[in-house]
């Protein structure tokens, strides 16, 4: 059963107390749940695509459903507005699929989604609720596929960390049509 966290949504996601956890970058295991963004309402480290994430076809179909009947609920005059559907419903919804997707790819995975309850704080910052699963992937391929962007990732994260260093830690854009390298602060 996983386990459910209220967080802030810039919050980061909470460490286990579990003597088996060697995931020390809880941040590239963050998979993010919402709609109304992407064709597909599963963000890791980007959107991803229906047919790339791997997961079986009952979750894959509930998330479709999900998806679809919060674009259905919009007001079309103000999509921002529901419709139809209760926001509480959608979100119960929401949350109810993190779980799902938390126990089929297991830990290191966490998911966030937005809160129940109380999706905008006192402060007026989104709040998200954090899942996790206290087991094994139940989805062993989905798992493998989310555990390779992972690795992608971090390996990206480095090739910038070390070009920063490189570069004086300073960010560099190049054009290639016309030759043209800009850097920040100058003309």
């Amino acid at each position: 059963m996983p386990v459910v966290y209220p967080r802030r949504m810039d919050a980061e996601p909470p460490e286990t107390d579990t003597e088996s956890d060697t995931h020390t970058d809880t941040e590239s295991a963050v998979v993010r749940l919402f709609v109304g963004h992407a064709p597909s309402p599963v963000w890791f480290r980007g959107v991803r695509d229906w047919d790339e994430m791997g997961f079986d076809s009952d979750l894959t179909a509930d998330l479709r459903r999900w998806d679809a009947d919060w674009y259905a609920s919009r007001d079309r005059g103000d999509p921002r507005r529901s419709a139809d559907e209760p926001e509480i419903e959608h979100r119960r919804r929401g949350l109810a699929l993190a779980r799902r997707i938390a126990d089929a790819l297991g830990w290191p995975f966490v998911v966030q989604v937005d809160a129940v309850e109380s999706p905008v704080g006192a402060d007026g910052a989104s709040r998200r609720e954090v899942v996790r699963a206290e087991q094994g992937p139940t989805q062993p391929g989905a798992s493998a596929r989310f555990r390779a962007w992972a690795k992608d990732g971090e390996a990206e994260d480095a090739r910038v960390r070390a070009a920063l260093a490189e570069g004086g830690g300073r960010w560099v854009a190049y054009a290639p049509l016309s030759g043209r390298t800009f850097r920040p602060g100058r003309r």
